[in-house]
């Protein structure tokens, strides 16, 4: 079902009068999102000039005509040339006959990082000149066509992701940067990873997606916000640290499922372990206790979690305030490091050491200590502190 479909099937019933049914519309309507959510492949070219990446071409399309467009990742003997867009790497020939020179001439003078459009067709690379380390390397574009899109100055850095490049220069050309293979990944990572929540959340467990407002008045208690000045003298704009009022505006009104993906501003420079602005997946439910909320979360993580990664092993181990202050000295500890504290009080009961003696004497009072493997040089194999 399209989205007018249903839109126009969402106007009409609640158009309809108020009505004992026992098949509401609402359980139609949201089969259909389902159903309409349901894995693709996705059109990487749809809507676009090109007709195909440069990563997607195989020997399965040997004999056909493509368009390709990306940017030049090096050129050598001005025999050949490798384009690469988001998707990947392919192998371009240059044509070296009279007829093709203007062709010759735009692939020969671009210089590197210059993005151009190449018209051709697939061939087999001669062969012993696959690569088999490229997902492309049994094929090549013999190219009839070639236009100049966008020439390329000189760069600060080459864009190549082992060349090592400092974080200020990185930051300085972001949008250079943003062509590594690296920042590529981890943008369409975090991507997908947002639509498998919003699939988990709303099309399995019937959530819905609600946007609050940025600007909003000062709420206090927790971190401090960030101000907006107004057009009025004297009266500022708030940037809200969290939705916290919003959510339980919206649980109070009905609406007991909700989410969505929210920036939030705290104003905390000097705290090293925070940013003045982030995202979270927000989420407010009514009607639950902690186990529900528990497993909520990990479903969210186990279902988005990505494939080429570890899997998520749920349910999560879990420890109580008063153990992990016990354990770790923390409420939020970091439990890859082990590092617990261990009671030894009773290794110095009978101590004759003074401070000793005083903490054990009081009321509760215990002699604890981390161990560290290998930590100091000693008869046996790790030490105490």
């Amino acid at each position: 079902m399209s989205f007018p479909s249903w839109l126009s099937q969402l106007y009409r019933g609640l158009s309809r009068p108020i009505r004992r049914t026992t098949q509401p519309i609402w359980g139609s309507l949201y089969r259909s999102l389902v159903q309409s959510s349901q894995r693709r492949n996705p059109e990487f070219s749809s809507f676009a000039v090109r007709t195909n990446t440069c990563g997607e071409l195989r020997s399965s399309h040997l004999g056909q005509e493509v368009t390709l467009c990306g940017w030049i990742q090096y050129r050598r003997q001005n025999t050949f040339l490798v384009l690469r867009d988001f998707h990947g790497l392919v192998q371009v020939v240059i044509p070296q006959d009279e007829s093709a020179a203007s062709v010759r001439k735009i692939l020969c003078e671009a210089p590197v990082e210059s993005v151009v459009q190449v018209s051709g067709t697939v061939i087999s690379r001669p062969a012993g000149q696959e690569n088999p380390k490229m997902p492309t390397g049994e094929i090549e574009i013999k190219v009839k066509t070639a236009e100049l899109l966008n020439a390329c100055k000189k760069l600060p850095f080459e864009i190549k992701d082992f060349m090592k490049k400092t974080e200020a220069l990185r930051l300085q050309y972001r949008y250079l940067d943003l062509r590594s293979f690296q920042m590529q990944y981890n943008l369409r990572l975090r991507s997908q990873m947002v639509m498998k929540m919003r699939e988990y959340l709303c099309n399995l467990h019937g959530f819905v997606d609600i946007e609050t407002p940025t600007l909003f008045k000062r709420t206090p208690g927790g971190a401090k916000e960030f101000l907006v000045p107004s057009r009025e003298p004297g009266k500022f704009y708030s940037l809200p640290q969290s939705p916290q009022q919003f959510k339980q505006l919206l649980m109070v009104g009905g609406l007991d499922r909700y989410f969505q993906v929210a920036r939030c501003y705290r104003d905390e420079g000097s705290r090293p372990d925070r940013q003045p602005e982030f995202t979270q997946i927000d989420i407010e439910m009514s009607f639950v206790d902690q186990t529900g909320i528990q497993s909520l979360i990990e479903g969210l993580l186990q279902y988005s979690w990505p494939n080429d990664k570890d899997p998520v092993v749920v349910p999560f181990p879990t420890v109580t305030f008063t153990e992990a202050l016990a354990t770790y000295g923390t409420d939020k500890p970091d439990t890859r490091f082990g590092m617990k504290i261990i009671d030894i009080s009773d290794v110095f009961r009978n101590t004759e050491i003074g401070f000793l003696q005083d903490a054990l004497s009081k009321p509760h009072g215990t002699v604890k200590a981390i161990c560290i493997p290998e930590g100091a040089v000693t008869r046996h194999s790790s030490s105490c502190l």
